[in-house]
This record gives structure tokens, C-alpha cells and sequence, in this order.
């Protein structure tokens, strides 16, 4: 298996703004002096969750902190492992130790959000390993809780990690949701369970479908050299595929695509990417529409002014509201736009060398490309800051048919302004080996796009000449 796909996995990472600058410690000196009560603990990591979603991460780890110190002394103060595991029995969620777990889960994301990747992992395994053996062993629910904690880190350890470390955390959380879905589907059949417990139960079956993708990815990149990587891969989409549901999120099917292209495999990417976007579609779509690239208006190809953008953006309510909030993150978007152009290029190839089917490749190229425009537009929306996103929406124009050079060309230039203003930025910046690798990174895309542009000149004073 070839190494140069990327990532697909849709996990949304909480993009928190690092903090620079110190701050005053906000814990009152009486918290020193009186330990608070139960009540207090929660009450403070109420405020400390919400300084976390605030970006305010120099609180919330101030915070955090503090209550995980609290509930250590609270550990010791209660004694032996033993007497804490019947802690844990009678009090299920609020037992110190699940309690502290989910505090260093916390700690860790603010360091993570921090860039402080060494203290995130050592809060992370401290946290993993406060949850060891099965966890209460005579309440079902609070066992299945505590496999679900744990898998949960074990998650955030592989995406922390890398290769082998990566995937046995993966393997780990993978155990741990399997065990889980069985404790929890046994409670249903045998105690006919509620609503809630269903949901809970698809709530850890889309958990281990996303598991078993990570550990595909894995395979697609960093395992990519090992021997049974391809039979790896496939035999983790597999399993996820099974785990799936039309309205989970697009993670497993994303992935197959991105296994079948990897295999040269094409035709059968197509489906699977387009099953894909068909469950971002009302998001993106509703995103494309506030930057001049909604499905009415697409072929334009120009962006609205900003101050249209922002007046768009103050319309935009309900489902489809709903819906650009659920979209799956800003990289794996990114990754699915790509595989959609892939696909479109396949079967433009397929289309050109084949006399079957033809109409049916014609149809589903051109909905690979106006589904790429879509997901290109809600990142645009997002972020229009990122020169690669202009650079595709060119791709993506010169792949419709007819052709838009207009519009391709008025990305490609932008892209290609963007790319000169950043190369201008490097080389006021010390002349490291790092600052002169990237300059010649941007040199190289620069010439990527000049290239990009030549061929559109070309095809219109082709087209000129011929009439």
C-alpha cells in the first residue's frame, strides 16, 4: 500500500486558541484552608468547562488542577485500592476515582490545546490507569461506564501517539467498546431498556465504528509499510462499515474511499465518497451559500463581499443551522473535498476510455465535483485563510464541465497572491534550515499555480484562434 493518503478520521479536536500570556491565579486563598464539599468540586468544574469552551484555557487549567489535587488527597485519605473499588461500586459516576479520571481527561485537553503534548499524555495515562481491571462488578451500567471512560482515553492517547503506540491505544479502546456494547445490549434484551439506554448504546457503537477507522487510518499512513497493511485496513473498514448507520457520521465510508482509491480501485471509491458527502451535505451546502458558492449560485464561482457574507450568516437558523453545527471537522472536510476531485479525475479517465456507461460517469463526475465546490465553500466560510482551500476551488472549477475558467482562474490568483505575501513573510524571518525548507515549499506551489494559470491562457487563446 501506497503512503500518501491522508487522515480521514472526522473526530472533532477542540480548536483551542493557545494562551500565551500568565495569569493571576483565580483559586481564593479559602480553598487552601476549607476542602469543599461534593457539591463545590462539580460546581467548580462547571466553571472550569466553561472557561475550557471560552478558550480560556490558563482558567480552566488553574481549575482543573486544583480539583484533581483535591480528589487525589481524597484517594489517599480513603486508603487501599480495595476499599476505593467498593467506593467505586456504591457510588458509580460520582466515585472519586471515575470522578478524577474524567478531571485528567479534562487537564489533558487543555494542555493538548496548550501545545503541551508530554503533559497531556502523562495526564492521560494516569487517568487510564486509575481505571484498571473490569471496574464495579455488580452494577452492569456502571461497568459498561467505566469500559466507555476508559476507551475514551485510550482514543485520545492514539491521537496523541504515533505507529505502534498509536494503534495499540486504538486496540485498547477498541477491547474496552466491544466489552461495552455487549454489556449494554445484554441490559436491553434482558430489562427491555429505555430510550435513553438505546441511545447510549449507539452513542458507543458509533464510538467503536470511529475506533476501528482510526486504526484503517493507520494503516493508510503510518503503518502503510507494513506487511499486512492492505489486509489490516480492510479488515478494520470492515468492521466499521458494519458498526455504521445512514445517519452516523461519514468516518467509515470516507475512509473505504480512500482504502479504494489507495488500491487503484477507482469506481468503487466513487460510491463510498459520495455516501459521504451525502450526509455533510445540508451543513456544507448551507455554509457554501453565505460565500457566493451555494448551489444556486455556484457556477458563478465568486464570493459574496463580506459584508454580504455577514449579513448571510445572521439568516442562517434552524435545520440548517443545526446542520453546519454537526459538520465533522475542518481536516477531514478538507480530506473529503480532495477525494471527491480524486474520483471525479477517475471517472473522467474511465469516461474517456470507455463506451459504457458514459452517461452514468458524465452524471456522477459532475456530481463529485459540485459536492467538492459545496464542501470547499463551508471552509471557505470557516476559514478563509488557508491558501489551500483557494488553490482546490480552482481545481474544482476547471473540472466542471464546461469549464469555468473564470471562476478557476480568479481562485488560482488568489491562491497564487496569498502564496507570494507568505513568501514575502518568510524571508523577513531568520534564515533557519526550517524558514528556508518552507520557502522552498511555497516556491514550489507557486509554480504549481503559475502552471495552473498557463493552461487556462493557453485554452482561451486556443479557443480565440479557432474562432
Amino acid at each position: 500500500m501506497t503512503g500518501n493518503k491522508k487522515k480521514t478520521t472526522s473526530s472533532k479536536k477542540k480548536n483551542l486558541r493557545k494562551k500565551s500570556t500568565k495569569t493571576d491565579s483565580i483559586i481564593p486563598a479559602s480553598w487552601g484552608t476549607v476542602p469543599p464539599s461534593p457539591q463545590d468540586i462539580h460546581q467548580i468544574l462547571a466553571q472550569a468547562d466553561t472557561y475550557l469552551e471560552s478558550s480560556n484555557l490558563e482558567h480552566a487549567l488553574q481549575l482543573y488542577t486544583y480539583v484533581s489535587n483535591i480528589l487525589r488527597s481524597n484517594m489517599q485519605h480513603e486508603g487501599s485500592t480495595s476499599s476505593m473499588s467498593h467506593a467505586k461500586e456504591e457510588n458509580g459516576e460520582s466515585s472519586n476515582v471515575l470522578l478524577l479520571s474524567k478531571v485528567l481527561g479534562k487537564l489533558a485537553e487543555v494542555k493538548v490545546a496548550m501545545e503541551d503534548q508530554q503533559g497531556a499524555q502523562q495526564d492521560f495515562l494516569e487517568a487510564v490507569n486509575l481505571l484498571n481491571g473490569d471496574g464495579p462488578t455488580e452494577n452492569v451500567m456502571a461497568r459498561a461506564q467505566w469500559k466507555e471512560a476508559r476507551a475514551s482515553l485510550y482514543l485520545y492517547l492514539g491521537q496523541l501517539s504515533s505507529s505502534n503506540d498509536a494503534l495499540e491505544a486504538f486496540t485498547r479502546a477498541i477491547h474496552d467498546l466491544k466489552e461495552c456494547v455487549c454489556l449494554l445490549q445484554n441490559q436491553i434484551n434482558t430489562q427491555n431498556g429505555d430510550e435513553s439506554m438505546h441511545r447510549i448504546l449507539l452513542e458507543t457503537r458509533t464510538q467503536l465504528c470511529g475506533a476501528y477507522c482510526s486504526v484503517a487510518e493507520l494503516y493508510l499512513t503510518d503503518l502503510c509499510f507494513e506487511a499486512n497493511a492492505e489486509h489490516e485496513c480492510e479488515s478494520s473498514l470492515k468492521a466499521a462499515l458494519e458498526l455504521d448507520e445512514p445517519t452516523s457520521s461519514p468516518d467509515a465510508v470516507q475512509a473505504m474511499a480512500n482504502l479504494r482509491l489507495s488500491q487503484n480501485r477507482g469506481i468503487e471509491a466513487v460510491s463510498y465518497i459520495l455516501e459521504a458527502y451525502s450526509r455533510v451535505k445540508l451543513g456544507c451546502e448551507a455554509l457554501a451559500d453565505l460565500v457566493g458558492l451555494g448551489v444556486d449560485n455556484e457556477m458563478e464561482g465568486e464570493l459574496d463581499s463580506d459584508d454580504n457574507a455577514k449579513s448571510s450568516a445572521m439568516e442562517l437558523k434552524g435545520e440548517a443551522l443545526d446542520a453546519a453545527n454537526a459538520l465533522p471537522g475542518f481536516e477531514f472536510r478538507c480530506q473529503m473535498a480532495k477525494l471527491l476531485l480524486e474520483c471525479a479525475f477517475v471517472l473522467h479517465d474511465d469516461d474517456s476510455s470507455s463506451t459504457i456507461d458514459n452517461d452514468g460517469n458524465k452524471e456522477r463526475k459532475k456530481q463529485c465535483v459540485e459536492s467538492a465546490i459545496q464542501v470547499l465553500g463551508s471552509l471557505l466560510a470557516e476559514n478563509d485563510e488557508v491558501i489551500e482551500i483557494w488553490f482546490l476551488l480552482g481545481c474544482a472549477f476547471s473540472a466542471t464541465d464546461p469549464k469555468n475558467d473564470e471562476s478557476s482562474k480568479y481562485y488560482f490568483e488568489t491562491a497564487l497572491e496569498m502564496l507570494e505575501k507568505l513568501k514575502k513573510a518568510l524571508k523577513c524571518e531568520t534564515q533557519t534550515a526550517e524558514i528556508k525548507a518552507e520557502i522552498a515549499d511555497v516556491n514550489q506551489k507557486i509554480k504549481d499555480v503559475q502552471e495552473k494559470l498557463k493552461c487556462i491562457h493557453d485554452a482561451n487563446d486556443t479557443e480565440m484562434q479557432q474562432e
